[in-house]
Order: C-alpha cells, then structure tokens, then sequence
C-alpha cells in the first residue's frame, strides 16, 4: 500500500484532524499529513491524547499518527484521559524493533508492544502487507462505535511510498525571530486559587472551560458549574492540550483553559499551541509554586521558572503576569480573540475545602457534548 492508500482509508472513516510525529520509515506518510488533513505538529506523543480528546468532545474525528516508540510516553495518558472518559482514539504507528531493526534503542520497547498493550487493555491491529489497507479504515471504525482507543501497527515495508513525494532533503529556513524584551513584574500574590478560579467563574457567559486535574477542577464545580466545564479526573499535562483540541475543532467557541504551573511544566504543549494559533484560546496558568492537589510540596523552580516568560519564549503574542482578582478578571477579558492568549496568575499555596464532584467521567462526557452542539 501507498500513504494515499492509507490516507483514504482515513477520510472514508471521517477523520478529520491529524496530531503527528513523524517516522522516518514512512516518510511519504508523514510528509502527506499535513497536506491532506487539518493538521497539529507534535512534540512530545502524549500531547496528542489530550488534543485528540478535545477535539473529539467537540465533534471532531481525530487520529493520531507516530512512531510506535512513542507509544510509551502515552500510556498514561491513554488510560486515564481516553479510556476513563471512553473516548474513541485510533492511533496509527510506524512499528518498530522488529527482526530488521538496526537501532538498538527501538528494541527493548517496541519489540514486546503487542503484549504491553494486551495487558493495558488497549485494542491493537497488526498491518503486515501491502493487500491490507482495509484493516486500517476497520480498525478506526472500531474505535468509534466502541469509543476505545486502537492501536494500529503498521509493519515495516508495508508502505511504499509513491513518485512524486515532496521529501525535503535539506532543512527549511525558519523565518527571522523577533527579539523579546520582557521585564518581569512579579510581587506577592493576595489570592488563592479558588479565590482566582471563582473570579474568572464570574465572567463566565458561554465560554467553553477545560479545568486541570485534581482539586482545580473540584474548585471550579464549587465556584460555578455549568455543561460547558470539563472537568479532568486524571491525566496530568494535558489540560492545555485538551483545550488546544476543542479550540481547533470549532473556532467558534471561546475557549479558556485552566491549568497549573506544575502541570505546564512538565508538558511541551506551549509551542504548539503557539504554531497551531488558535485565536480563541486562552491558557491560564495558576502558579502557586507546589503542588497543590498532592499537599503543596514545593515544586522544582517555585522561585524562578517564569510561566510568562515561557509562553513568550514559546511564541505568544498576548501575555499577561497578574497577582490579584482584578488584574485577573481585567486579563482575561483583554484575551479575548486575536490569540493564543497566556495569563500566568500567580497565586498563594493552599486548598480549599470543596468536596468531590458528584459526576462520572461519562456524565462529564456527555453533558459537556450535549453542550457543545
């Protein structure tokens, strides 16, 4: 089979929007993507989980294609984001670490993968020949009428590539990149988290709000709850990500995602929400400097990692370092459109006593859908 093969294997099942890292066994594939899909540039692999859920929430049919090493850097992310929520998420990977493999680092992982993902519950199909391009638009079928994720491994040589393929065999130019002049203006938070979340809760009308794990998302379900909140149960990193996917899925919506300072910096999502450049994002990071939903132990760089300093550094335009509830709430509504937008809120340590919420994930799942519509 050839990437248009595959390629229209996708389409026939109404996929819609692509995240990937390329493989450089399948270049033809990867180079095509872009081309024939709306299309998110990845990173890091786990990024696509949250994005590929986001879009999905808000009517979109992603799929996400790599290299099957990076198949282990999503499996936590695929069992408590994709499966907790039973979202459908098929997965299209360049398998290696097979007899032929030359890259001793490719083994050790991927040659057992079918059995790591057997015992993770995880649905896979195994591509092994040119006459088998229809077990590719089955297995994406699968994954939506069971709303699982699905692994779909293509074996190396089953893809040829076809004449004609824009291979680039020197590296393109970037354009020039601006200077930054950034001063930073930092001085004691007066709020707390809640107290932050409560203040963008006021202003909510009919914005779409993806809250991060733990008890940001309890806060927010005390503060105000509403369908159109989304609130994650698991799955550290990938609030923004989520975001990202519901902002590309329908440009429409005003999108507002709120993350911490922990969960930003243990993702790479960033620069591609700058690339990606979705006007209607907003990104707010509370930055509390521990972490808070584990018992504010003091996180790595709580005196010193600049959260605006990042997004600025990643490619956004429109920033803002707020301390208190009205220079939050004056930020958040100067954000809206012309984004991607960043508030870094720095806030002090400590939890509020909310409950848990009394919803389960496919509760959250479906109102927020039925929202969405």
């Amino acid at each position: 089979m050839d990437e248009m093969q595959i390629i229209s294997e996708m389409r026939g099942e109404g996929i819609n929007l692509v995240s990937s890292i390329p493989c450089d066994r399948a270049k033809g594939l990867f180079f095509r993507l872009p081309e024939e899909f709306r299309h998110i540039g990845l990173t890091r692999e786990e990024d696509g989980v949250g994005i590929s859920a986001g879009a999905y929430l808000a009517g979109a049919r992603p799929l996400i294609a790599l290299q099957s090493s990076g198949l282990g850097n999503m499996l936590n992310a695929i069992l408590s984001l994709t499966s907790t929520f039973n979202l459908p998420l098929p997965i299209l990977a360049s398998w290696r670490g097979g007899a032929q493999e030359t890259i001793p680092a490719q083994i050790p992982f991927n040659r057992p993968l079918p059995r790591i993902l057997s015992a993770a519950g995880i649905p896979y199909s195994i591509i092994s020949g040119p006459d088998t391009t229809r077990e590719i638009g089955v297995a994406i079928a699968g994954a939506y009428k069971k709303q699982v994720p699905h692994v779909i491994l293509l074996r190396p040589g089953c893809v040829q590539e076809s004449a004609g393929i824009p291979l680039c065999e020197t590296p393109g130019a970037c354009p020039p990149r601006p200077p930054i002049n950034y001063t930073r203006e930092w001085h004691a938070p007066v709020m707390t988290r809640f107290e932050a979340i409560s203040a963008i809760a006021r202003d909510l009308t009919n914005e779409v709000v993806v809250s991060n794990i733990g008890v940001p998302s309890k806060e927010l379900y005390a503060a105000r709850d509403r369908p159109l909140n989304f609130y994650m149960l698991g799955s550290y990193t990938q609030a923004s990500s989520i975001g990202l996917g519901i902002a590309k899925a329908r440009p429409e919506k005003r999108v507002i995602v709120i993350d911490g300072d922990g969960s930003l910096l243990g993702s790479s999502i960033l620069p591609v929400i700058a690339a990606a450049a979705p006007e209607n994002l907003t990104v707010i990071g509370l930055d509390n400097g521990v972490f808070g939903s584990t018992g504010n132990q003091p996180r790595p760089g709580c005196e010193t990692a600049d959260l605006r300093l990042m997004a600025i550094g990643a490619g956004f335009d429109r920033t803002w370092t707020v301390h208190d509830p009205g220079e939050l709430e004056a930020a958040f509504r100067q954000s809206a459109g012309q984004g991607p937008s960043f508030i870094h809120a720095r806030i002090r340590p400590g939890n509020s006593d909310v409950p848990n919420i009394p919803l389960s994930p496919v509760q959250i799942r479906d109102r927020f859908m039925a929202a969405m519509r």
